[in-house]
């Protein structure tokens, strides 16, 4: 009876003295551009808080003044707004009425006080009606003999429209440097992304005069990193996919892979040192974008067009945000922190992946399915626009 009192009375002691984590009131404040609706109030709008550390979320509405109020363990927290709203905006002097896509972020927000206030301004971009970026892989794979196996990367391009769009001209690039769990060096003497985006290693260009290589309503293309059939080649991967199927491969002269013999070769304007395009298997941000010529020696030789990364060492080619046509932060999965690498306008959120060789995709999500023409989601929020560590499936348009 005495043990049994004894228990009772640590159990009571213990109880006393555990201590619930402190929680903190905070505010967010949303607004517009200056352009839109002369900066005001963004109201109605659902903003959401995510734990840099836990990944918990917290979701809440805007008010009539474009406030969200959160109650919240102490932290750093990311705060992400977007949305679409259809407003009339001037294009080459003509008032025009788009699709809007609203985004804005503030990230790394140390939260540890009761009654902050944070501004969370948006920028805008028109909604894509054109080429998106449908999935990515970069992770790698292994082999049955647990192997690391890097050679099956792709990129798959889709046609989220109704009307033919021509693939012609088309430029894929990787975004220099992956650390992100470090601050990217490409900032301002404010701390805000350069306007142009750094590319290193290679730009892949789909050739063609303009109206070679159409690309119908609902279809893809896929552009590999090589063209081999990687599951049933012997010199491949049998943990891997057919990547035969690809309209392009991405073959560098005295490069690391062979020129398979199917796929034709795209366009390969190299950038820096290297065998091939470099796409880190832990997670690679990247962007689809045109040049503003079809003349690449004027281009890729003007000087302009290049920055020497702060601190460091590479010619980046560095890349106007007008001329981006889709892209997708795909951040490295590391517990010490995340920075983004590519504007709100581009990509307000980011995805993540499981680590090297996983043989795991991000892919973008089914929006609806119009007569049979699949529409893929894109609000220009990767976090929201795609589903991660997928299950490659190169070639196959989704339906749900």
């Amino acid at each position: 009876m005495k043990k049994f009192l004894y228990l009772i009375l640590v159990f009571l002691v213990a109880c006393e003295s555990y201590d619930e984590p402190a929680t903190y009131y905070f505010s967010v404040k949303a607004s517009y551009p200056e352009n839109i609706n002369d900066g005001g109030a963004v109201n109605d709008q659902e903003i959401i808080v995510r734990n840099v550390q836990t990944s918990r979320e917290y979701t809440a509405q805007t008010n009539n003044e474009g406030i969200a109020t959160f109650n919240v363990r102490g932290g750093n927290y990311d705060i992400l707004i977007s949305f679409q709203e259809k407003h009339t905006i001037d294009i080459d002097g003509y008032p025009t009425e788009k699709t809007l896509l609203f985004n804005g972020s503030l990230t790394g927000e140390l939260i540890l006080d009761d009654d902050i206030t944070l501004t969370l301004e948006t920028e805008y971009s028109i909604e894509n009606e054109g080429f998106v970026i449908k999935e990515f892989y970069c992770s790698g794979s292994r082999t049955p003999e647990d192997k690391s196996y890097g050679a099956d990367k792709f990129i798959e391009i889709y046609n989220n429209t109704d009307e033919v769009l021509y693939s012609d001209g088309l430029c894929f690039g990787v975004i220099r440097h992956t650390v992100s769990y470090e601050p990217t060096p490409w900032v301002d003497e404010n701390g805000d992304l350069l306007p142009r985006i750094p590319l290193w290693s290679f730009v892949a260009i789909v050739p063609g005069s303009g109206e070679d290589y159409p690309i119908q309503p609902g279809e893809s293309f896929i552009i590999a990193l090589s063209g081999l059939n990687h599951r049933d080649d012997p010199n491949g991967n049998p943990n891997s996919f057919d990547l035969s199927i690809a309209a392009w491969e991405m073959v560098v002269e005295d490069g690391k892979y062979v020129d398979v013999p199917g796929v034709p070769n795209i366009l390969m304007q190299r950038l820096t040192q290297g065998t091939a395009m470099v796409m880190d298997v832990r997670g690679q941000p990247v962007i689809i974008f045109r040049l503003p010529s079809d003349d690449l020696e004027v281009v890729f030789t003007d000087p302009d067009n290049f920055m020497i990364e702060p601190g460091g060492s590479f010619n980046c080619f560095m890349v106007p945000r007008a001329w981006v046509i889709d892209g997708v932060d795909n951040l490295r999965l590391d517990d010490r922190g995340v920075f983004k690498r590519l504007p709100n306008s581009i990509d307000v959120g980011y995805i993540q992946h499981l680590g090297s060789y996983q043989g795991v995709s991000i892919r973008r999500k089914v929006k609806e399915v119009i007569n049979g023409r699949t529409v893929y989601v894109d609000t220009n929020n990767s976090a929201n626009d795609f589903l991660t560590n997928q299950e490659p499936t190169p070639g196959v348009i989704a339906s749900e």
